[in-house]
């Protein structure tokens, strides 16, 4: 190994911290698949368009991909859950005390196929101790070329019945907020319902002055 690789953040990075490592490799092969499934699926369904019901054979190109159609492919509930576990950061969406509708950023964690969010003193705690429905939703969207995905959980969130100690103990596997501030509560929301979306095709064609 030379000094320059000894010593390069990556490398870095990876002696001090192999947990995260780990996750975020897990997290960009699992999004690297689910796109390949998606693109999979999106040439199915195009090849079983051009062919009147009959899929056209291997190596033979669908005329709409290769003229820039795109596609809006919906993910299955596996897919979703799959994308919400590859992000850190997403949307809340509730309703307050005043019958106002918020959507804030949340820092989060997946506990199996539930959102955990750290929260402290405020709307989005009442609304747990409340037990509201709410939506939370996550998405990667390039806005260059207008290619990406997005997922929608709703359901009832709920507060959890302890302290969120584990914050104070260094625990990666809870959620941590980037944000300053207490927030020593945790709320769950617990998907009863779960969409999600992948946009695919070519690029968007760069915006021309009138």
């Amino acid at each position: 190994m030379t000094v320059r690789q000894q010593f390069s953040p990556w490398t870095l990075l990876r002696s001090l911290d192999p947990t995260a490592r780990s996750a975020i490799a897990n997290a960009r092969l699992a999004a690297a698949e689910i796109g390949r499934s998606v693109e999979e699926r999106h040439a199915l369904m195009a090849s079983l368009d051009h062919a009147d019901g009959e899929v056209v054979p291997p190596g033979q190109e669908v005329a709409g991909d290769v003229s820039g159609e795109r596609h809006l492919v919906a993910l299955t509930s596996s897919e979703c859950r799959r994308l919400l576990a590859t992000r850190r950061l997403g949307r809340l969406a509730f309703v307050n005390r005043a019958e106002q509708p918020l959507i804030l950023p949340v820092n989060y964690s997946m506990d199996g196929g539930d959102v955990l969010i750290a929260t402290g003193p405020g709307p989005k705690l009442q609304a747990a101790i409340r037990r509201d429905v709410v939506a939370f939703e996550v998405d990667e969207i390039d806005e260059e070329t207008g290619r990406g995905w997005s997922v929608v959980a709703s359901g009832r969130v709920t507060r959890e019945p302890r302290a969120n100690g584990n914050l104070r103990e260094g625990d990666r596997t809870g959620p941590h907020p980037w944000a300053p501030g207490p927030r020593l509560d945790v709320i769950r929301v617990s998907p009863s319902r779960l969409t999600g979306r992948w946009l695919t095709g070519p690029p968007l064609a760069p915006a021309t002055d009138a």
